[in-house]
């Protein structure tokens, strides 16, 4: 049996990534925010399980294999896999990145039905909503063209619409 219990493939990952990025986005808190980065980052290796080396020497790459290969140089999917891996490897120093709490609503990062006291969680002075939504923007592309049988495009400016 591969999967997860229920979650038996990528788009049932999917869905629970859909379920906790909802929850964190609208009511962020630390732990809604852990919730959401572990699917996050792994759904691309349930989506590609055989990872880079089932495309390695290829010329044309599938959809999974395109998926893969693309969200490993994305510039938002590289903070979310430093994220991911700050859940299990406990650095005493920040590192690279500038990890930041603001409680309270702030000009600049305030948004649509954000309450006054929402919290706010940032790297490198962007909010980690803004980068977790360019990912999920590209996964959420990925489903909506196999749903369709179409073969998906992968630049971020073809994700806006999602």
């Amino acid at each position: 049996m591969s999967g997860l219990f229920n979650t038996l493939d990528s788009s049932n990952m999917f869905i629970h990534l859909q379920k906790k990025w909802e929850s964190f986005y609208h009511h962020p808190s630390e732990e809604r925010l852990i919730d959401t980065l572990l699917p996050l980052y792994h759904l691309r290796e349930w989506i590609c399980p055989g990872g880079s080396a089932s495309y390695k020497n290829k010329y044309e790459l599938s959809a999974e294999e395109k998926l893969h290969s693309f969200l490993y140089t994305y510039p938002p999917y590289e903070v979310v896999r430093e994220l991911c891996n700050r859940t299990k490897h406990f650095k005493k120093k920040n590192g690279d990145i500038n990890l930041n709490i603001l409680e309270g609503a702030r000009a600049g990062l305030a948004k649509a039905g954000d309450s006054l006291g929402t919290t706010y969680f940032t790297v490198d002075g962007v909010d980690i909503r803004d980068t977790f939504m360019a990912v999920y923007r590209i996964y959420y592309q990925y489903f909506e063209a196999v749903k369709q049988g179409k073969y998906p495009s992968f630049a971020p400016s073809d994700s806006e619409d999602c």
